[in-house]
């Protein structure tokens, strides 16, 4: 799962940051630009912002999981006196019934958990995706570089001479103290519903 919540960056456009004064320069002829490269998955990975969503998104996950076992197992139990329940006996059908509406309950469980899910991470992505597009900018100005590009998004060098990754995630993180000291009360996820299929 984090996985997916990394590479969910990678959207992010090859060219993070071009410089207007780059082509100023160009024209006037004179040496060619400052380049760096950003391994963007290793910034939202390593970031404590990254790691912080990724926490809160596993939480998530790990809390429907346990629920959609519960349901599982109750699920399972009715199918297993079911297939020991004779199908001519007065209580078959009303068990047929219950294992029927148990397994309804479990699928439609699954299916809202996973809508869930993504949801949560889309609302835990969108933020990380705006602050580390205002540090890019920020941090290509105050190191002067003319372009940044993202690695593994078109930028092919064997040199970690280019590579700012570090650099990048360290602005990341450089506001991260004085945030958490007044940060709000995170907001808690929507839960999956429990409820039981109509009758």
């Amino acid at each position: 799962m984090r996985q997916g919540f990394i590479a969910a960056m990678l959207g992010v456009a090859a060219l993070v940051s071009y410089s207007p004064a780059y082509a100023a320069k160009t024209a006037a002829g004179s040496e060619g630009p400052k380049i760096g490269v950003v391994d963007l998955q290793t910034v939202i990975g390593n970031s404590h912002r990254g790691q912080q969503a990724n926490q809160a998104l596993q939480a998530k996950v790990q809390e429907l999981q346990a629920q959609a076992n519960d349901k599982n197992s109750k699920r399972q139990a009715l199918k297993d006196q079911l297939d020991k329940a004779d199908p001519k006996s007065s209580g078959y059908v009303a068990l047929q019934k219950q294992f029927q509406d148990a397994d309804s309950e479990f699928t439609d469980f699954v299916q809202e958990s996973r809508q869930l899910i993504e949801q949560r991470r889309q609302e835990l992505l969108q933020p990380i995706q705006q602050e580390l597009g205002k540090v890019l900018d920020q941090f290509a100005k105050d190191n002067r570089y003319d372009i940044l590009l993202a690695k593994g998004s078109g930028a092919l060098t064997n040199s970690d001479a280019y590579d700012v990754t570090t650099g990048v995630t360290e602005a990341m993180d450089k506001d991260w103290a004085a945030l958490q000291k007044t940060a709000p009360a995170p907001t808690p996820a929507p839960a999956a519903s429990t409820k039981g299929p109509a009758h």
